[in-house]
């Protein structure tokens, strides 16, 4: 059976490249930003894992994370975080380290470690 993936990600040609990738092990679905994703969580449809980019219009990844993790229902969610790459990528990794994140890639990554990553997280 496989893992339903909630991908997070405002551009769309990199949310596509993304999810193609992460189709082989995953049944992805897609959103534009944080708050499209809470809607679609909030229609009671749950994912093993979430994986955000940082920097998003509407509700970015720290707000998104924030919310899920001060939430009963979807607190548990193991979240994967894609840094900009426009920052400290150090500091951004433990701000989000501390906000709950179970994973941290700074872009450019590589998709296979990325992939690596959430099958270790979700079994």
């Amino acid at each position: 059976m496989s893992r339903r993936l909630l991908l997070v990600e405002d551009h769309d040609g990199l949310r596509r490249i993304i999810g193609n990738f992460l189709s082989e092990k995953f049944d992805v679905v897609g959103a534009k930003n944080g708050l499209e994703a809470m809607s679609w969580l909030s229609k009671g449809v749950m994912p093993d894992v979430i994986v955000t980019d940082t920097a998003m219009p509407v509700l970015d990844g720290a707000a998104l994370l924030f919310n899920l993790r001060c939430s009963g229902l979807w607190a548990d969610i193991p979240v994967v975080v894609l840094g900009s790459g426009n920052t400290d990528d150090a500091a951004e990794e433990q701000r989000f380290k501390m906000l709950g994140a179970y994973g941290y890639f700074a872009k450019p990554f590589s998709p296979t470690q990325l992939q690596n990553r959430l099958i270790d997280i979700v079994g």
